[in-house]
């Protein structure tokens, strides 16, 4: 027998170090470079927000002590624990990137940090550890072509867990048989629904994804076994998770660009604190207002075109909380457009409470189309804004193909530390610098 995970454990089990030429290996650096980078501004951002305190503390009564820092702190835990923190601190702001129908980097990378904080390894292990777990994590969503969004999964919880047992895995040294097992327990670890997006469980999805992948490596390497085919059998995920075998692709084998995954599906950075099935309309509107300098008491109307599964996922019409707000896409454009900009200031409960951003969510409605992006299956081929103004003027953004930040429009450095230093608070500019020297040398 020769099954998906078995496969996915030989592969993650060799060394890459050879796999790439020279140019390809500092392409593959960069790319990991920027997603520790991100990750730990998202961290740092998320690390005072309300879901973030109640697993921390929960955490803390478990006393669970250990090597790992918790939200780059002097204060550390066990590594499943830690990564749990972690992750959930970095999405609690749904500020974290995006790529692979999910949020890879804030599962792989609290669950690595994790782990080298143990192992105090460094280096290209680290950098070939993440490209591990995101081509596996790439692999589960290629022989998933369903809409897992659209069937209530949330992909990276499903997934996540499967991709940071293997980048674990892979950076502790387990051997082939082991990380088979481990892969195959991760499968059963795995759960999160969309019903939870807007509530504080949603990031406890990522830093459960990071902390069940540990688990899974720990108790492979302890000795627990795990059905051989888990992922790929008649009654494995991911016939489970798309509702049957016919839904899926279970052929035997990977394809020979399994390595190169991260260099051909980089994850894109997001430039707004909210779902980014609304960012493509939020660069939109931003341009629109920037270029005919619209104020929001000219505004009669603002209407959005997304796909059917996006306009879903953003399901709080009349967000009453934050958390809520975030998955709205009246919120988002009305206080875009109040605002001027959306950064981590304007996604606060003074702009939801704000009369002028309550005022103009009355006049934001949303239309579907049913096209499809090949590069993002969740999303339109194309979104689009229309924002009509009191006087009858009528202003279209036209076809908005990527949001700024996506992979075809990458953020540069600048703009990276730029967001690093905006996910702190004013006086912490130290504190971001250590951060950004910490996470750099772990990969250097």
């Amino acid at each position: 027998m020769n099954t998906l995970s078995q496969a996915l454990a030989r592969r993650c089990t060799a060394d890459w170090a050879r796999a790439f030429d020279p140019a390809q290996r500092d392409a593959l650096s960069a790319c990991v470079a920027t997603a520790f980078v991100d990750t730990a501004a998202c961290i740092l951002a998320g690390r005072e927000e309300a879901p973030t305190r109640v697993v921390a503390q929960w955490v803390r009564r478990r006393g669970a002590a250990g090597p790992s820092s918790l939200l780059f702190s002097t204060e550390h835990a066990d590594p499943a624990s830690a990564a749990l923190v972690n992750g959930v601190a970095g999405h609690a702001l749904v500020f974290d990137d995006v790529g692979l129908a999910g949020h890879p980097s804030v599962v792989i990378v609290p669950a690595l940090l994790a782990e080298q904080e143990r192992s105090a390894t460094t280096g290209f292990p680290v950098v070939q550890a993440y490209a591990k777990a995101y081509a596996v994590w790439g692999e589960l969503v290629r022989r998933t072509p369903v809409s897992l969004h659209a069937r209530g999964w949330h992909p990276s919880a499903v997934f996540g867990v499967v991709a940071a047992a293997a980048g674990v895995g892979a950076l502790r040294g387990l051997d082939e048989h082991r990380l088979a097992h481990a892969l195959g327990m991760a499968a059963s670890m795995s759960g999160g629904i969309v019903a939870n997006f807007g509530s504080m469980t949603k990031p406890l999805h990522l830093g459960r994804a990071a902390e069940a992948g540990i688990h899974a490596v720990d108790l492979a390497e302890a000795g627990l076994d795990a059905s051989a085919d888990a992922l790929d059998g008649p009654a494995g995920l991911l016939s489970a998770l798309a509702g049957g075998a016919a839904h899926v692709d279970l052929s035997p084998g990977l394809p020979d660009e399994f390595e190169t995954t991260l260099l051909r599906r980089r994850p894109g950075i997001k430039k707004y604190p909210v779902c980014y099935a609304a960012h493509r309309c939020i660069d939109g509107v931003l341009d629109l207002a920037a270029r005919h300098r619209i104020a929001p008491a000219d505004i009669a109307a603002v209407q959005a075109t997304i796909s059917e599964t996006t306009a879903a996922v953003l399901r709080h019409h009349d967000p009453a909380t934050l958390a809520e707000a975030r998955f709205s896409m009246e919120f988002a454009l009305a206080a875009s457009l109040v605002h001027g900009q959306l950064g981590i200031t304007q996604v606060s409960r003074a702009a939801l409470d704000d009369p002028a951003v309550r005022a103009l969510m009355r006049r934001v409605g949303t239309d579907t189309v049913s096209t499809s992006c090949p590069l993002e299956p969740s999303f339109a081929l194309t979104d689009r804004v229309r924002i009509v103004l009191n006087d009858g003027t009528a202003l279209d953004s036209g076809p908005i193909r990527f949001a700024r930040g996506h992979a075809e429009l990458p953020l540069d450095d600048a703009q990276l530390r730029e967001k690093l230093y905006a996910c702190v608070g004013p006086h912490e500019s130290a504190l971001a610098q250590r951060v950004l020297d910490q996470v750099r040398g772990v990969l250097a």
